[in-house]
């Protein structure tokens, strides 16, 4: 009988980041769940287990993340993104005086815009790499020619505004990396990455349990209440599963294929070894050769969670 919960999400545990890993918990599963769980006795027990498991996780995680919230870190993320910003507002200004001789240098910086236009949405950690390619991009002749073309042009100096976010980028990178490798910070991260485990078996447990459930009653009493009630956790894990999909897309991922075959029981065991974690790039671009990749963020660090530990749901 095929299993009425069949998405894959090994995947999913495996690259979220610390702070994706705790939303898709207690946004998108736990505090969904809460008041639907009650109406499913015989899910109550092991969906207290799942809740307890992640408050460990979250507060250790929130813990963590307490050291780079200071007001300090926060203003000088929020430079080095109005430096960027205020670049481009510069750029469209001077896009408007409709002067044919600046034209083909406006086109060559907007492209420059297309490849980074997310930046300012990217996290502490992702931004350190996206900005510094953003840079080292500026500095290459064609984007520098035209850098300065506009300056010329006696209404702003771009290239000196270039300049400041190098040093607001910089002097946030300096800063950053020092709270990043406080030994204290390194071995909270550490315990971190054992309870996201825990946190991942007791979702294996939880949703192998739900299926169980649905199986049961199909096969019983046919209570059509418990199997509408079932329905709708059914929907709050996919609708999870798939924000989490989304948010690993829009960094380069490719979502996992769901064959929809039948469950066959025991399984080949899958020996291919864990794809090595690629944070800290930014998104492809199919029109230029892709930026080189950053050092992994300690603080946003994907868990490498074991395929063969972590059966997936109708995989």
């Amino acid at each position: 009988m095929k299993k009425f919960v069949s998405i894959p999400f090994k995947y999913l545990l495996r690259k979220l980041f610390a702070g994706e890993h705790s939303a898709f918990f207690d946004n998108g599963i736990i505090a969904p769940l809460l008041a639907l769980i009650s109406t499913l006795p015989m899910l109550n027990s092991i969906f207290t287990a799942l809740q307890t498991a992640f408050a460990k996780e979250d507060n250790l995680y929130k813990q963590s993340q307490a050291a780079f919230q200071t007001p300090e870190i926060h203003t000088l993320h929020d430079a080095r993104v109005a430096y960027f910003n205020f670049l481009w507002d510069c750029v469209n200004i001077i896009k408007y005086k409709n002067d044919p001789s600046l034209t083909n240098a406006i086109a060559r910086l907007e492209f420059l815009h297309h490849t980074y236009v997310h930046l300012p949405g990217e996290n502490y950690y992702d931004m350190i790499g996206t900005m510094t390619n953003f840079l080292q991009d500026c500095e290459l002749p064609e984007y520098h020619a035209a850098l300065q073309l506009l300056s010329d042009a006696e209404l702003f100096n771009l290239i000196k505004i270039v300049a400041e976010a190098k040093t607001a980028n910089d002097t946030f990178k300096t800063l950053y990396h020092e709270r990043s490798i406080d030994k204290v910070h390194v071995a909270a991260l550490g315990r971190l990455t054992a309870l996201r485990l825990d946190v991942d078996d007791a979702f294996v447990t939880f949703v192998d349990a739900v299926n169980i459930a649905w199986t049961s009653n199909e096969l019983g009493a046919k209570d059509p209440d418990i199997r509408q009630h079932l329905v709708e956790v059914k929907d709050i894990i996919t609708a999870a599963i798939q924000e989490a999909q989304l948010t690993l897309s829009r960094r380069g991922h490719h979502k996992p294929k769901d064959d929809g075959k039948e469950d066959e029981g025991t399984q080949t065991p899958d020996t291919t070894p864990p794809t090595p974690p690629t944070g800290g790039t930014q998104t492809p671009n199919t029109d230029r050769p892709a930026a080189p990749p950053t050092e992994q963020n300690p603080t946003d660090e994907p868990h490498h969670l074991d395929p063969n530990e972590h059966p997936a749901m109708g995989e």
